[in-house]
Protein backbone atom coordinates (compact mmCIF):
# COMPACT_ATOMS: atom_id res chain seq x y z
CA UNK A 1 0.00 0.00 0.00
CA UNK A 2 1.25 3.50 -0.83
CA UNK A 3 -0.11 7.02 -0.59
CA UNK A 4 -0.43 9.31 -3.58
CA UNK A 5 -0.86 13.04 -3.14
CA UNK A 6 -1.79 15.18 -6.13
CA UNK A 7 -1.26 18.89 -5.51
CA UNK A 8 -2.39 21.52 -8.01
CA UNK A 9 -0.60 24.88 -7.72
CA UNK A 10 -2.32 27.69 -9.61
CA UNK A 11 -0.88 31.17 -10.05
CA UNK A 12 -0.79 34.12 -12.45
CA UNK A 13 1.59 35.26 -15.18
CA UNK A 14 3.72 32.14 -15.04
CA UNK A 15 4.21 32.18 -11.26
CA UNK A 16 3.51 28.43 -10.94
CA UNK A 17 6.38 27.61 -13.30
CA UNK A 18 8.67 30.06 -11.48
CA UNK A 19 7.78 28.31 -8.23
CA UNK A 20 8.79 24.93 -9.68
CA UNK A 21 11.99 26.35 -11.17
CA UNK A 22 13.00 27.68 -7.75
CA UNK A 23 12.07 24.41 -6.04
CA UNK A 24 14.48 22.65 -8.39
CA UNK A 25 17.27 25.26 -8.36
CA UNK A 26 17.27 25.42 -4.54
CA UNK A 27 17.64 21.64 -4.38
CA UNK A 28 14.39 21.10 -2.51
CA UNK A 29 13.07 18.62 -5.06
CA UNK A 30 16.15 16.41 -4.86
CA UNK A 31 16.12 16.52 -1.06
CA UNK A 32 12.52 15.32 -0.99
CA UNK A 33 13.25 12.55 -3.49
CA UNK A 34 16.08 11.42 -1.23
CA UNK A 35 13.82 11.15 1.83
CA UNK A 36 13.17 7.67 3.15
CA UNK A 37 9.85 6.38 1.85
CA UNK A 38 9.50 8.70 -1.15
CA UNK A 39 8.57 6.82 -4.31
CA UNK A 40 7.89 9.67 -6.70
CA UNK A 41 8.04 13.47 -6.69
CA UNK A 42 7.39 15.08 -10.07
CA UNK A 43 5.85 18.23 -11.54
CA UNK A 44 3.75 18.35 -14.73
CA UNK A 45 2.34 21.24 -16.74
CA UNK A 46 -0.94 21.15 -18.64
CA UNK A 47 -1.18 22.58 -22.16
CA UNK A 48 -4.82 23.44 -21.42
CA UNK A 49 -4.01 25.42 -18.27
CA UNK A 50 -0.55 27.04 -18.42
CA UNK A 51 -1.07 28.69 -15.02
CA UNK A 52 -1.46 25.40 -13.14
CA UNK A 53 1.22 22.88 -12.26
CA UNK A 54 0.49 19.39 -10.96
CA UNK A 55 2.72 17.76 -8.36
CA UNK A 56 2.49 13.97 -8.07
CA UNK A 57 3.90 13.03 -4.66
CA UNK A 58 3.94 9.32 -3.79
CA UNK A 59 5.03 7.74 -0.49
CA UNK A 60 5.45 4.14 0.65
CA UNK A 61 3.08 4.57 3.59
CA UNK A 62 1.37 7.09 5.85
CA UNK A 63 4.28 7.08 8.30
CA UNK A 64 6.68 8.22 5.56
CA UNK A 65 4.33 11.00 4.51
CA UNK A 66 3.81 12.13 8.10
CA UNK A 67 7.59 12.25 8.62
CA UNK A 68 7.94 14.36 5.46
CA UNK A 69 5.34 16.83 6.74
CA UNK A 70 7.49 17.41 9.84
CA UNK A 71 10.66 18.33 7.92
CA UNK A 72 12.09 21.84 7.60
CA UNK A 73 11.53 21.63 3.84
CA UNK A 74 7.78 21.96 4.36
CA UNK A 75 8.40 25.43 5.80
CA UNK A 76 10.57 26.32 2.79
CA UNK A 77 7.85 25.15 0.41
CA UNK A 78 5.23 27.19 2.27
CA UNK A 79 7.41 30.30 2.04
CA UNK A 80 7.87 29.82 -1.71
CA UNK A 81 4.16 29.21 -2.20
CA UNK A 82 3.36 32.49 -0.45
CA UNK A 83 6.09 34.27 -2.42
CA UNK A 84 4.42 33.34 -5.71
CA UNK A 85 0.88 33.74 -4.33
CA UNK A 86 -0.20 30.29 -5.42
CA UNK A 87 -3.56 28.69 -4.75
CA UNK A 88 -3.34 25.05 -3.77
CA UNK A 89 -5.72 22.11 -4.25
CA UNK A 90 -4.84 18.75 -2.67
CA UNK A 91 -6.09 15.26 -3.52
CA UNK A 92 -4.90 12.25 -1.56
CA UNK A 93 -5.74 8.60 -2.08
CA UNK A 94 -4.42 5.18 -1.24
CA UNK A 95 -2.85 2.99 -3.91
CA UNK A 96 -3.92 -0.56 -3.06
CA UNK A 97 -3.60 -3.74 -5.11
CA UNK A 98 -5.45 -6.68 -3.63
CA UNK A 99 -8.32 -8.96 -4.54
CA UNK A 100 -11.02 -6.85 -2.89
CA UNK A 101 -10.34 -3.14 -2.92
CA UNK A 102 -12.84 -0.64 -1.53
CA UNK A 103 -14.84 1.02 -4.30
CA UNK A 104 -13.55 4.52 -3.53
CA UNK A 105 -10.01 3.34 -4.18
CA UNK A 106 -10.97 1.44 -7.34
CA UNK A 107 -12.55 4.42 -9.07
CA UNK A 108 -9.59 6.65 -8.16
CA UNK A 109 -6.96 4.04 -8.99
CA UNK A 110 -8.19 2.98 -12.42
CA UNK A 111 -6.17 4.58 -15.15
CA UNK A 112 -5.18 3.87 -18.74
CA UNK A 113 -2.04 1.78 -19.20
CA UNK A 114 -0.13 2.11 -22.46
CA UNK A 115 2.86 -0.15 -21.82
CA UNK A 116 2.35 -3.75 -20.66
CA UNK A 117 4.74 -6.42 -19.47
CA UNK A 118 5.05 -9.66 -21.44
CA UNK A 119 2.95 -11.46 -18.84
CA UNK A 120 -0.50 -13.03 -19.01
CA UNK A 121 -3.06 -12.58 -16.28
CA UNK A 122 -4.23 -15.63 -14.36
CA UNK A 123 -7.41 -17.51 -15.27
CA UNK A 124 -8.78 -16.75 -11.82
CA UNK A 125 -8.49 -12.99 -12.32
CA UNK A 126 -9.77 -13.18 -15.90
CA UNK A 127 -12.83 -15.10 -14.73
CA UNK A 128 -13.56 -12.41 -12.14
CA UNK A 129 -13.30 -9.71 -14.78
CA UNK A 130 -15.63 -11.56 -17.17
CA UNK A 131 -18.07 -12.26 -14.33
CA UNK A 132 -18.26 -8.52 -13.59
CA UNK A 133 -19.31 -8.00 -17.22
CA UNK A 134 -21.93 -10.74 -16.91
CA UNK A 135 -23.46 -8.98 -13.91
CA UNK A 136 -23.62 -5.56 -15.59
CA UNK A 137 -27.07 -4.00 -16.11
CA UNK A 138 -28.48 -3.91 -19.64
CA UNK A 139 -31.74 -2.58 -21.10
CA UNK A 140 -34.62 -4.93 -20.21
CA UNK A 141 -31.93 -7.34 -18.94
CA UNK A 142 -31.60 -8.70 -22.49
CA UNK A 143 -27.80 -8.92 -22.12
CA UNK A 144 -26.88 -8.41 -25.78
CA UNK A 145 -23.14 -8.26 -25.09
CA UNK A 146 -20.65 -10.62 -26.70
CA UNK A 147 -17.10 -10.71 -25.35
CA UNK A 148 -14.24 -12.25 -27.30
CA UNK A 149 -11.13 -13.06 -25.25
CA UNK A 150 -8.04 -12.83 -27.45
CA UNK A 151 -4.91 -14.51 -26.07
CA UNK A 152 -3.53 -16.68 -28.87
CA UNK A 153 -0.55 -15.56 -30.95
CA UNK A 154 -2.71 -15.62 -34.08
CA UNK A 155 -5.47 -13.62 -32.42
CA UNK A 156 -3.09 -10.97 -31.07
CA UNK A 157 -1.56 -10.62 -34.53
CA UNK A 158 -5.04 -9.91 -35.85
CA UNK A 159 -5.51 -7.25 -33.16
CA UNK A 160 -2.25 -5.64 -34.28
CA UNK A 161 -3.56 -5.49 -37.83
CA UNK A 162 -6.59 -3.45 -36.82
CA UNK A 163 -5.07 -1.13 -34.20
CA UNK A 164 -1.66 0.20 -33.08
CA UNK A 165 -2.94 0.33 -29.50
CA UNK A 166 -2.44 -3.15 -28.01
CA UNK A 167 0.61 -1.79 -26.14
CA UNK A 168 2.10 -5.25 -25.67
CA UNK A 169 -0.80 -6.73 -23.66
CA UNK A 170 -1.13 -10.53 -23.92
CA UNK A 171 -4.88 -10.48 -23.32
CA UNK A 172 -7.33 -8.29 -25.23
CA UNK A 173 -11.10 -8.27 -24.79
CA UNK A 174 -13.21 -7.41 -27.82
CA UNK A 175 -16.43 -6.02 -26.36
CA UNK A 176 -19.37 -6.19 -28.76
CA UNK A 177 -23.11 -5.65 -28.78
CA UNK A 178 -25.59 -7.83 -30.61
CA UNK A 179 -27.90 -5.59 -32.62
CA UNK A 180 -30.15 -8.53 -33.44
CA UNK A 181 -31.38 -8.99 -29.88
CA UNK A 182 -30.78 -5.63 -28.14
CA UNK A 183 -33.75 -3.63 -26.87
CA UNK A 184 -35.03 -1.09 -29.39
CA UNK A 185 -37.40 1.83 -29.33
CA UNK A 186 -38.31 3.65 -32.52
CA UNK A 187 -34.91 4.19 -34.22
CA UNK A 188 -32.85 3.61 -31.04
CA UNK A 189 -31.04 0.39 -30.15
CA UNK A 190 -29.46 -0.20 -26.74
CA UNK A 191 -26.66 -2.49 -27.99
CA UNK A 192 -23.96 0.18 -27.85
CA UNK A 193 -24.94 1.56 -24.43
CA UNK A 194 -25.20 -1.94 -22.99
CA UNK A 195 -21.74 -2.84 -24.30
CA UNK A 196 -20.30 0.34 -22.74
CA UNK A 197 -21.76 -0.52 -19.34
CA UNK A 198 -20.39 -4.07 -19.57
CA UNK A 199 -16.94 -2.76 -20.55
CA UNK A 200 -16.90 -0.31 -17.64
CA UNK A 201 -17.79 -3.05 -15.16
CA UNK A 202 -14.96 -5.22 -16.45
CA UNK A 203 -12.38 -2.43 -16.33
CA UNK A 204 -13.28 -1.57 -12.74
CA UNK A 205 -13.10 -5.22 -11.68
CA UNK A 206 -9.75 -5.54 -13.48
CA UNK A 207 -8.44 -2.66 -11.38
CA UNK A 208 -9.98 -4.25 -8.28
CA UNK A 209 -7.95 -7.45 -8.75
CA UNK A 210 -4.75 -5.62 -9.67
CA UNK A 211 -4.92 -5.95 -13.47
CA UNK A 212 -4.02 -2.87 -15.52
CA UNK A 213 -6.20 -1.98 -18.50
CA UNK A 214 -7.20 0.60 -21.08
CA UNK A 215 -10.29 1.35 -23.18
CA UNK A 216 -9.43 1.40 -26.89
CA UNK A 217 -11.76 2.92 -29.48
CA UNK A 218 -9.06 3.50 -32.10
CA UNK A 219 -9.41 0.47 -34.37
CA UNK A 220 -10.63 -0.37 -37.88
CA UNK A 221 -14.14 -1.58 -37.15
CA UNK A 222 -14.85 -3.28 -40.48
CA UNK A 223 -11.42 -4.89 -40.66
CA UNK A 224 -11.82 -6.22 -37.12
CA UNK A 225 -15.12 -7.86 -38.06
CA UNK A 226 -13.45 -9.43 -41.09
CA UNK A 227 -10.35 -10.60 -39.21
CA UNK A 228 -12.41 -12.36 -36.54
CA UNK A 229 -15.27 -13.36 -38.86
CA UNK A 230 -17.93 -11.83 -36.62
CA UNK A 231 -21.52 -12.74 -37.30
CA UNK A 232 -23.94 -10.21 -38.83
CA UNK A 233 -25.32 -7.94 -36.16
CA UNK A 234 -22.34 -8.32 -33.81
CA UNK A 235 -20.92 -4.80 -33.54
CA UNK A 236 -17.54 -4.13 -31.86
CA UNK A 237 -17.74 -1.39 -29.26
CA UNK A 238 -14.23 -1.26 -27.80
CA UNK A 239 -11.06 -3.22 -27.11
CA UNK A 240 -9.74 -3.69 -23.57
CA UNK A 241 -6.07 -4.76 -23.32
CA UNK A 242 -5.39 -6.41 -19.94
CA UNK A 243 -2.12 -7.10 -18.14
CA UNK A 244 0.49 -5.46 -15.95
CA UNK A 245 2.20 -2.13 -16.54
CA UNK A 246 5.95 -2.22 -17.06
CA UNK A 247 8.07 -1.02 -14.15
CA UNK A 248 9.17 2.07 -16.08
CA UNK A 249 5.68 3.10 -17.17
CA UNK A 250 4.92 6.55 -15.76
CA UNK A 251 1.33 6.90 -16.90
CA UNK A 252 -0.64 9.95 -17.87
CA UNK A 253 0.37 12.80 -15.51
CA UNK A 254 -2.95 14.51 -16.15
CA UNK A 255 -5.02 11.45 -15.19
CA UNK A 256 -6.23 12.94 -11.92
CA UNK A 257 -7.24 16.30 -13.36
CA UNK A 258 -11.01 16.50 -13.14
CA UNK A 259 -13.45 19.36 -13.35
CA UNK A 260 -15.13 20.45 -10.13
CA UNK A 261 -18.57 18.98 -9.50
CA UNK A 262 -20.10 22.42 -9.89
CA UNK A 263 -18.95 22.40 -13.51
CA UNK A 264 -20.59 19.08 -14.39
CA UNK A 265 -23.52 18.78 -11.97
CA UNK A 266 -26.64 20.94 -11.76
CA UNK A 267 -29.28 20.66 -9.05
CA UNK A 268 -32.71 21.59 -10.40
Amino acid sequence: MSLIVNIYYTGKNGSAKKFVDEMISEGIVEKIRAEEGNIRYEYFFSKDDPETVLLIDCWKNKEALDAHHKTEMMKEIAILREKYELKMKVEQYTNVLKDNTDFETVIRKRTSTRKFKDEKISKEKLDKILEAGRLAPTAKNIQPQMIYVVQSKEGLEKIDRVTPCRYGANTVLIVCGNKNIAWTKNDYSSYETDACIVATHMMLEATNVGVDNIWIAMFDNEKLKQEFDLEDGIEPNCLIPLGYATDDYIGNPMHSQRKDLKDTVKFI
